[in-house]
């Protein structure tokens, strides 16, 4: 093994062989389930794998642990492409088994981390919180990220089982944040009564916006469609929105550098059907809740106010 090694070296250490290793590591950071430890030391030690403050973090962990301590029931199920998914159920204290509130998450996140955030208010207002783990994420199967493409597609099964375990009369929010809040704007247009209204924190209009901050952007996007059969153009939210009628709360916050401060007020433009919005003063990427948690929640109790019976 050795000799093979030292037989590699001057090939890894030319320029094609560091273009290669480049090409690699960042598609399996962007892309991929198993990311890039090479580009999380490189950001590390740049500093630049913070977006938040400390205090935010402390915030967000500490709910984390909370929501991992609840009673909660484990779901599953096997998606249209063989994947097995994993979600997961907090009942509210008072539970009737109709109320709840479906929560998406993010990029490089996971069910509890960002379910954590929201489950003492929706369990204060009588919703059970249900989070999956979207596919390359957590607990669940799959290897390529579909940012909002594959993930849509994968809750919308997950909304036939919840209104199925509901039964009659099931009222359910969907609620998404970062590339989980592109993923239910995806959705508000393939879904059903049951769901009364969405809240869509942080997401994006279209994926490729974003990524193309990443070098060789063009080589990557081929890549991952040739890898995955996934086409970026498709993570645009825009026609699904133009169809849609559901009411929608689009919430950002205003030093949002990841997804550009700008994209929650045009995207609040843009959406013809009804809708409120939230842009909280100071808060950086998903922040809002951890900066106004008064506003969140009184712009989601006059949501449920006007939608739900």
């Amino acid at each position: 093994m050795k000799k093979g090694f030292s037989a590699a070296l001057p090939a890894l250490l030319s320029g094609a062989g560091l273009a290669s290793l480049a090409v690699r590591e960042l598609y399996r950071y962007s892309f991929t389930r198993e990311g890039s430890a090479l580009l999380d030391w490189c950001m590390h030690v740049s500093g630049n794998d913070k977006g938040h403050e400390d205090a935010y973090y402390e915030f967000r962990d500490a709910l984390k642990e909370k929501a991992k301590a609840l009673p909660q029931t484990r779901l599953s199920l096997r998606n249209t492409r063989g994947e097995r998914l994993a979600g997961f159920y907090f009942p509210a204290p008072k539970s009737d088994g109709k109320h709840v509130a479906f929560i998406v998450h993010g990029y490089r996140s996971e069910h509890a981390e960002t379910a954590g955030l929201f489950l003492p208010l929706y369990h204060k207002l009588g919703f059970d919180v249900f989070a999956p783990d979207n596919t390359a994420h957590g607990e669940s199967g799959g290897r390529y990220v579909g940012y909002g493409v594959r993930e849509s597609s994968d809750c919308l099964e997950w909304l036939s089982l919840l209104k199925e375990r509901a039964g009659a009369g099931a009222q359910i929010i969907l609620h998404g944040l970062s590339l989980g809040g592109a993923t239910v704007m995806a959705m508000s247009d393939r879904i059903g009564p049951e769901v009364k209204f969405i809240v869509e924190d942080s997401g994006y209009t279209e994926a490729e916006t974003l990524l193309k901050r990443s070098p060789c952007f063009s080589l990557l996007k081929t890549i991952h469609r040739l890898c995955s059969g996934i086409r970026l153009e498709e993570t645009d939210v825009r026609p699904h929105l133009m169809r849609a009628s559901i009411p929608i709360l689009f919430v950002q916050g205003t030093e949002d550098k990841l997804v550009p401060a700008e994209n929650g007020p045009a995207l609040y433009a843009l959406y013809p059907g009804p809708k409120d919005c939230l842009f909280v003063p100071g808060a950086r990427h998903i922040e809002s809740i951890w900066r106004d948690p008064e506003g969140y929640e009184a712009k989601i109790r006059a949501m449920i106010a006007r939608t739900l019976s």
